[in-house]
This record gives structure tokens, sequence and C-alpha cells, in this order.
């Protein structure tokens, strides 16, 4: 059986980044502070308008290999990755890059890491679960959920906006970005979930104009790939980079043409994502 920790250590394909040690054995080894050095060599594209800054004509990273990612960040900027860049000359990501580059170099530290895609509680609005990604990482005795796109400004915003409360949450608060609790984040497969059994409508999951079971049910496939150490983008920015999701049958299909097997078999696939330890032989 494979060890959960042993796994989640070691790069995969998109999260190698071999040709970097000199430059990763430079960072601190402390998980919290390598998210808040990612934060400081990219920016969301999403956030660029927010920022108040110009986007000098650049477009989002298509780079889908962390190892290109990174190289695309140091040909911006040849200093330590420890210094921030100004937000206006950061490389452009989305919240997919920000989880995965974090992860990238926690493996590469040999700390155990992964990339989680779900729905933020605390980036939706009026209610609704947003499209997300975090990284996970193991700190010795639990896994952390962090955050590493949420900044202290964007965590400011969303202090000033107001936390958007759900019925499932207990009380009001805005979240801790390194140590978020499952009531911050929802896994895709936790969503799905709570969509089959009715505890939550998929019509509130999802983003911008984007809702629906579909949506979830793309997010629980992009969840699954990424414990098996495919790290894929983001909806929006698959269709941005011309991504061409109809290779994945089960996300490509319209939720009518779904037979009963491909809801149960999407229904296993949830449980599997939710129970990783106990499940890694199993297929994840």
């Amino acid at each position: 059986m494979l060890n959960e920790l042993e796994y989640y250590s070691t790069a995969g394909k998109l999260t190698n980044l071999a040709g970097y040690m000199e430059t990763i054995d430079e960072l601190t080894d402390n998980p919290e502070f390598i998210c808040q050095i990612v934060q400081g060599l990219m920016i969301h594209g999403g956030w660029i308008k927010v920022y108040n800054i110009e986007q000098k004509h650049r477009s989002l990273s298509n780079s889908l290999y962390m190892s290109d990612l990174l190289g695309e960040i140091i040909n911006a900027d040849q200093r330590s990755l420890t210094i921030p860049r100004l937000p206006e000359n950061r490389v452009i990501g989305d919240c997919c890059r920000f989880s995965t580059l974090s992860c990238a170099i926690l493996r590469a530290k040999g700390i155990p890491a992964r990339s989680r895609c779900g729905f933020s509680v605390y980036l939706g609005w009026k209610g609704s679960l947003e499209d997300h990604w975090i990284v996970e990482y193991w700190n010795g005795e639990r896994w952390v959920m962090n955050d590493p796109q949420i900044d202290p400004f964007q965590l400011s915003k969303l202090n000033t906006w107001g936390y958007n409360q759900l019925s499932i949450q207990a009380e009001l608060h805005v979240p801790n970005p390194h140590d978020l609790t499952d009531q911050d984040f929802i896994t895709a497969g936790k969503a799905w979930q709570m969509c089959r059994e009715g505890t939550i409508s998929p019509n509130i999951c999802g983003i911008d104009d984007l809702h629906g079971l579909w949506f979830v049910r793309g997010q629980l496939l992009r969840d699954f790939a990424a414990l098996n150490k495919i790290e894929i983008v983001p909806y929006l920015s698959g269709i941005e980079m011309s991504f061409d999701w109809s290779i994945w049958e089960l996300m490509s299909k319209s939720d009518d043409e779904l037979s009963k097997n491909e809801f149960e078999l999407l229904d296993t696939i949830a449980a599997l994502t939710l129970n990783i330890n106990k499940n890694l032989s199993a297929g994840v």
C-alpha cells in the first residue's frame, strides 16, 4: 500500500522543480513562510483592478509545468525569491498556480503537500461557493489547509467586504488563510456529496455566471486528478488557454447525458477523495 506522506512528499510530472534545487535550497523550510513567498511572486489576474495597478499588457501565465512557471518568475526578476516583487511586476496567475507552485516548492523541500480543488466560502458572493484551489501540507501532526493566494491586502479586502456566511457555518468570521477549516474551504468531493444529498444547491457552486452540478462535477474530477499529482488548470483558465475539456468525457457531458453508472462512479470518486490515506492504493 502506498504511504500517504511518502507519496505527497515527492514531485509529480507537473510539480518537478529538479532544475531549480539550488534556488529552492535558499528558501526557508517553514511551510507557512513558503506560501507567503509565493504571494510575493505572483498576482491573481482577477485581482489586478482591486490592487489598482496597470497590467502592462501581460497575460495569464499558461505554464502547466511549475518549472516553467518558476522560470517565468526568475526571468522577470532575477533577485532572490524571498524578495517580494511589486504587484505590477509579478507574474499573473490564478488560484491553481498559487497552490500548485506552493505545492511544488514544499515537495522539493521534502514536505508532504498536495493541491486541492474545491470551493471557497470566504470568496463567495452573497452565500455562493466560489471555484477555488488551495494547498494542503503536513505539519508533522496533521494536514493544514493554506490559501497562498490570500495575502494581507486581499485579507483586508475580505474583511471590508464582509464574510459571506452560509447556513452550514456556526459563526461569522474572516478565515485564517494559513490554517483554513472545512467551513472555510469545501473540497470538491465534499461539495459533490452535499449536492447529491440535497444539503446545498449546486446552483450556488461555481464562479461568475457559471454554476450548477456540472461545475461541481468538473471540480471533483480536477481534485481527483490533483490528488494523483496531475494538477490541471481551473475551468475559466482552461477556456482562456483553449484547453480541450472534451477529452475528459465525464467532465464534458451535460448532467442529462450522464448514466446512472456514471453518477455512481462520481459518487465513488468523491468518497475516495475524502479519506485519502485509507484510499490511496485504491486509485487516489
